[in-house]
C-alpha cells in the first residue's frame, strides 16, 4: 500500500469518526447555537491533531515514499477523485439551497453545509482509495 493510499485511509477514517461524533452531538443538542460552535472548534482541533500525528507516523516508517514526487498515475487518480467529489458537492449544494428556501434555523443551514463539505471530502478520499486498489 502506497503512502498516498495510506494518507487517504487516514483522512477517511479520521473524518468519518470525528465528524460523525460531531454531527451526532449536533443532532442531540438541538437548536442551541452556542453549543455547536465550541464543539466545532474542538472537532477541528481533534481532526488536525489526529491527521498530523498519524500521517507523521506513516511517513516515519516510509520516509522514501513520503518524499517521492507525484507521478502521472497519482495525478490522474487525484483528478478523477476531484471530479467525482465536485459533482457530489455541486448536487448537494443545489439541494441545500432548495431546502434553504423553506427557512430552516440557521444552525441547520450551517451544519448542513458543513456536512456537505465533509461528505465531499470523504467521497474524494474514498475514490482515491478505490482507484489505488484497482491499480488505476
Amino acid at each position: 500500500m502506497s503512502f498516498r493510499e495510506k494518507s487517504a485511509w487516514i483522512s477517511v477514517l479520521s473524518m468519518s469518526g470525528i465528524y460523525g461524533f460531531y454531527f451526532w452531538s449536533v443532532i442531540h443538542a438541538g437548536p442551541h447555537p452556542g453549543v455547536h460552535f465550541g464543539g466545532l472548534l474542538d472537532t477541528i482541533v481533534a481532526l488536525v491533531v489526529v491527521q498530523v500525528v498519524l500521517t507523521a507516523a506513516v511517513a516515519a516508517f516510509q520516509p522514501k515514499e513520503a518524499k517521492a514526487p507525484r507521478d502521472e498515475r497519482d495525478k490522474l487518480i487525484e483528478l478523477r477523485s476531484m471530479r467525482v467529489a465536485y459533482s457530489g458537492l455541486l448536487t448537494s449544494v443545489v439541494m441545500a439551497c432548495f431546502f434553504g428556501a423553506f427557512d430552516p434555523p440557521i444552525v441547520f443551514n450551517t451544519n448542513a453545509l458543513l456536512f456537505i463539505l465533509v461528505t465531499a471530502e470523504i467521497l474524494r478520499c474514498s475514490c482515491q482509495i478505490i482507484q489505488y486498489r484497482r491499480g488505476a
